[in-house]
């Protein structure tokens, strides 16, 4: 009877490692993933032209921002304040009502 313990033990014991071991893996898995997406990936086949990392993508959607704020008024140099003036001097600001 006492054997059949110890043996029950070793095999709980033995699913209990490999249940860590598992979630090491697949946390080892998450890890990696996370770093490829930080520093980005090289070209390799199926993925010809790599992956930009985080900086590289987050300098991309900067510039993007930068040219929104020519949309927005700015006291005379913006584009906004441009198609602002020349609507006014060709009087397109004022619309007919009907």
């Amino acid at each position: 009877m006492e054997t059949l313990l110890y043996g029950a033990a070793a095999i709980v014991a033995i699913g209990a490692a490999a249940q860590v071991l598992h979630k090491v893996v697949l946390g080892a898995r998450r890890v990696s993933r996370l770093v490829d997406d930080l520093l980005g990936e090289p070209p390799r086949p199926g993925l010809l032209d790599g992956r930009p990392g985080l900086m590289a993508r987050v300098v991309r959607i900067e510039g993007r921002l930068d040219a929104l704020e020519e949309l927005r008024p700015n006291g005379g140099s913006s584009l906004k304040d441009q198609i602002d003036r020349i609507a006014q001097a060709t009087g397109a600001d004022q619309a007919e009502v009907r």
